[in-house]
């Protein structure tokens, strides 16, 4: 896994930075670069959000990871639910960390070395920088200012989330919050942004309907010709069949009969079982 850097006039460099006065002059990575020209969306928790908020952040950005590369920073809590929800449906993430990438926090290596084969590490410190107490404000506001929106999963009064969902507002990018029973320390910060204008959330379809998105995945019409209709039909007639019934069944000949079946198999409607037998899927 190579450590790359990036500058602000590579054509990689996010486009959503370049207007920031305080933009970071050069990026330090390792894995999937293509992913900053995605589209993204940032999802972030305390590490004190409790286990039902937790899996609720995991499903939601599971599915938003469909259509969005879901954004992160690298704490436990909220942020490692939404990385791993994301993941977990073989979804591209991008962490952000709040020092050099020697200084990745170890609680959640094995979780770093995934996002560096399947998505992408990130830092706008110098590999040997240490991570500091000023740098973590820094960090949330790219976070917040790098995708289309921002889901708060779990805050409470004073939260660093809380830093993320107030960049996002000033960068006029929407925001959502998980909402929390009243008196509850932990959420205190969630439902002090859906008092104030940012969208209760309870699933993803809130956030899609809120960003115009659709989660439903397109159903792919397959093509077939006649005598792969014919050969399928002659498929289903029967749970398995040798390529001889088959042929008689469907009226493909036997010299043809073999292409059409693989033809089915490729598409994903046929099975060899070998013996030259074949089921449909």
């Amino acid at each position: 896994m190579q450590l790359q850097s990036i500058l602000t006039n590579s054509p990689y460099y996010p486009k959503e930075w370049l207007s920031l006065p305080d933009a970071p002059q050069t990026l330090w990575c390792v894995g999937d670069i293509s992913l900053l020209q995605t589209r993204k969306f940032t999802i972030v928790g305390s590490r004190r959000t409790p286990v039902a908020a937790l899996k609720t952040a995991g499903e939601i950005a599971k599915s938003l990871s469909a259509v969005y590369t879901i954004v992160s920073g690298a704490a436990d809590g909220g942020d490692t639910a939404a990385v791993e929800g994301a993941l977990s449906a073989n979804g591209k993430v991008i962490c952000i960390l709040a020092g050099g990438m020697s200084a990745m926090p170890q609680s959640n290596y094995r979780m770093m070395q995934q996002i560096m084969q399947n998505g992408l590490l990130l830092s706008p410190y110098p590999p040997d920088t240490p991570t500091r107490t000023f740098s973590y404000e820094y960090r949330n506001k790219l976070l917040a200012t790098l995708s289309e929106g921002t889901l708060v999963v779990g805050a409470a009064e004073k939260s660093g989330a809380l830093i993320t969902a107030k960049y996002a507002r000033q960068y006029e990018k929407p925001i959502f919050a998980l909402p929390y029973t009243v008196g509850s320390a932990c959420g205190a910060g969630c439902n002090a942004l859906i008092k104030t204008g940012a969208y209760l959330t309870e699933t993803a379809e809130d956030v899609a309907q809120k960003m115009g998105i659709s989660l439903q995945k397109k159903v792919q019409t397959i093509r077939l010709t006649t005598d792969e209709e014919k050969m399928l039909a002659a498929l289903k007639d029967s749970a398995e069949e040798h390529i001889t019934a088959l042929s008689q069944k469907s009226g493909v000949p036997v010299f043809k009969a073999r292409a059409v079946l693989s033809s089915l198999e490729v598409k994903g409607l046929a099975v060899a079982l070998g013996g030259n037998r074949y089921a449909p899927v």
